[in-house]
C-alpha cells in the first residue's frame, strides 16, 4: 500500500470512528455491528501503519496514531456490549503502545512515558498479555537509556519477559534485558544466554513482515539488538557477526529505520576497537541511511560515539552538527 493510499485509510477510519461516536451513521445495522466494523479497519490500519514503521518519520507516526488514540478512547467509552468495549480497550492499548515508541523516537520522552503506562495497565485490564509485554519492554528502555535507571529497566524487562513468555514480546523483552545487563557491566557469557534464549524462542515463532513489531518479528531484529548487547559486553566478533547477518536482510530502500540502527551498533563496535576512522565513516552511514527519517535515539548514539571517539583524539564535530541539525526537536 502507498502512502497516499495509508493516508486516506487512516483519515476515513477516524473519519468514521468519529461518525460512529456521534450516533451519526445512518446504515441500518446494528451499533454493535457497526462498532465492529469500524474497529476492524483500524486494525487493519495500525498493520499497515506497522509495516510502513520504518520508512515514516517519527513526527507523522506521533500526529496519526495521537488522532486514531482519541478515537479508540471514545470508542472504548461508548455504550456497547461489555465485550466490544473490552475490544475496544485492547486496541487502544495497542495504539498507544505504538504512540509510546513514536514518541521515544521524537524526543517525547515524558509523554512515551504516560502512555506506555496507559497501555500497560489497559492491557492488564483487558487481559492482552503480549500488549501489557510490549508496554512493559517500553518503560524498561526508557527507564534504562532515557532516564539512566538501570536497575529499574532491567526490573521492568524481567517482568515483561514473565507476563508473556511464550510471545514475540518476550523475545523483544530479553534483547532489552541482554543490552540492559551489557550496560551494566555483566560478562558476555551471561549476555550470550540470555541471547541465547531468545533465538530458541524466536525459532518457534512465525516470522513478520519488516516495521514496528506489532504481532510478530522480522527475522533481523534479533540480531540486530543481539549484536548490540554483545558488542556493549565486549564479545566484538560474536556482536559484529549478528550486525552483518542484520544489516543482509534489510533492505535500505525499506528499512531505512532499522539499517540505520545496525549502522549504528556497528560504528559502536568499531569504537571498542579503536578503528576510529571506520567508526565516523559507518557512524555518517547510519545518519544518511535514515535521512527521511530524524530519531532522537539515533541523534544521542552519534552524540555518544562522538564524546567517546573525542577522548580518543578523534574529531567528529562535522557529524555531530548534521546529527543536532537532523534531530527531532524534542518535547
Amino acid at each position: 500500500m502507498d502512502e497516499a493510499a495509508d493516508r486516506r485509510l487512516v483519515v476515513a477510519t477516524c473519519a468514521t470512528t468519529a461518525a460512529l461516536a456521534l450516533g451519526g451513521s445512518r446504515l441500518m445495522i446494528s451499533p454493535e455491528d457497526r462498532g465492529r466494523d469500524t474497529l476492524d479497519r483500524i486494525e487493519t490500519g495500525l498493520r499497515t501503519m506497522a509495516h510502513r514503521w520504518e520508512t515514516m518519520a517519527p513526527s507523522e507516526l506521533v500526529e496519526r496514531l495521537d488522532l486514531i488514540a482519541r478515537h479508540t478512547e471514545t470508542m472504548a467509552g461508548s455504550r456497547q456490549s461489555a465485550a466490544v468495549r473490552r475490544d475496544w480497550r485492547r486496541t487502544h492499548s495497542r495504539v498507544l503502545v505504538m504512540s509510546a515508541v513514536a514518541q521515544g523516537d521524537n524526543g517525547m520522552s515524558g509523554r512515551a512515558v504516560v502512555s506506555a503506562r496507559t497501555a500497560l495497565v489497559l492491557a492488564r485490564h483487558v487481559g492482552d498479555a503480549p500488549t501489557a509485554a510490549h508496554a512493559g519492554v517500553v518503560l524498561a528502555e526508557l527507564a534504562a537509556y532515557t532516564f539512566d535507571s538501570v536497575d529499574d529497566g532491567l526490573a521492568l524487562a524481567l517482568a515483561a519477559r514473565a507476563t508473556a513468555p511464550s510471545s514475540h514480546t518476550a523475545v523483544l523483552a530479553m534483547t532489552t534485558e541482554a543490552n540492559i545487563r551489557a550496560g551494566r557491566g555483566e560478562p558476555a557469557d551471561r549476555v550470550m544466554a540470555v541471547l541465547r534464549e531468545a533465538e530458541d524462542l524466536a525459532r518457534e515463532l512465525t516470522p513478520a513482515a519488516q516495521g514496528y513489531a506489532l504481532d510478530g518479528l522480522h527475522p533481523g531484529y534479533l540480531p540486530t539488538f543481539g549484536g548490540a548487547a554483545l558488542i556493549g559486553a565486549g564479545a566484538l566478533d560474536e556482536g559484529r557477526q549478528r550486525l552483518a547477518t542484520a544489516a543482509a536482510l534489510f533492505d535500505r530502500s525499506r528499512a531505512p529505520g532499522a539499517l540505520a540502527a545496525v549502522r549504528l551498533y556497528q560504528a559502536s563496535a568499531a569504537v571498542h576497537a579503536d578503528a576510529l576512522d571506520e567508526a565516523q565513516t559507518l557512524a555518517t552511514r547510519a545518519l544518511a541511511t535514515s535521512a527521511v527519517r530524524p530519531t532522537a535515539w539515533l541523534t544521542n548514539g552519534i552524540m555518544s560515539l562522538a564524546d567517546r571517539a573525542r577522548r580518543r583524539g578523534a574529531d567528529w564535530t562535522g557529524l555531530v552538527n548534521q546529527a543536532r541539525e537532523w534531530a527531532p526537536a524534542a518535547v
